[in-house]
């Protein structure tokens, strides 16, 4: 048996067809949840390129492949729009459906293992648990520089400010304006922040001896 028997021996095996149809998935999710690596649209490409393979020489149920491709959807909205699981579960629900009906029964091919699809409709569910909990961590994770932290903070006028100057806060000069003139040197406090730009008034804080 040559090498090219053996890979197409090997894709008209239903259970490794399955098994690279959800390792697709998998990466597809991977590549929208964090895009920008290449590893997981490269990996899901390739898996679903085999996979594609495999599906065009196997007795594949539509109905079936419909319901796999649709929890694909359920998992992305669950990512975009969080439902509190209401997205995952029916993600969940559809995937092992499709899972069950994907190959029509066919006394000429392998059948597809129960097992195998129970093991992992479930190994996925505990993955994309994990994936999307990551994600709601990221996205309610406060941005690690935040303009508006300025805001509040004391800084030192610079350059006399009414309609326009400079102020320096901390180890940064910023454009500033004021309701008043505020001489050169004197100890400013941040109000508001408008782009690039700082509205400050005088500090009533002392300042430091």
């Amino acid at each position: 048996m040559t090498l090219v028997d053996l890979f197409w021996q090997t894709l008209t095996n239903p259970n490794i067809v399955y098994l690279l149809l959800i390792a697709g998935l998998w990466s597809a999710v991977l590549a929208l949840v964090t895009p920008g690596t290449g590893l997981p649209e490269a990996g899901a490409v390739v898996l679903f390129s085999l996979a594609l393979f495999g599906l065009v020489r196997l007795p594949v149920n539509f109905i079936g492949l419909a319901f796999i491709i649709l929890s694909l959807g359920l998992y992305l909205f669950e990512v975009k729009w969080p439902s509190h699981g209401a997205f995952f579960g029916a993600g969940v629900f559809t995937l092992a459906v499709g899972s069950v009906f994907l190959f029509k029964d066919d006394a000429q091919a392998a059948p597809l293992s129960l097992g195998l699809v129970a093991a992992t409709v479930t190994t996925t569910t505990i993955f994309f648990a994990f994936v999307f909990q990551k994600a709601l961590e990221v996205r309610h994770r406060p941005p690690v520089q935040n303009p508006d932290a300025v805001i509040g903070a004391l800084g030192e006028a610079k350059t006399d400010i009414f309609k326009d100057g400079a102020v320096q806060v901390g180890s940064e000069l910023w454009t500033a304006e004021s309701d008043e003139v505020i001489p050169a040197g004197t100890q400013v406090q941040i109000v508001k922040r408008s782009g690039l730009k700082l509205k400050v008034a005088r500090s009533s804080v002392p300042p430091p001896p």
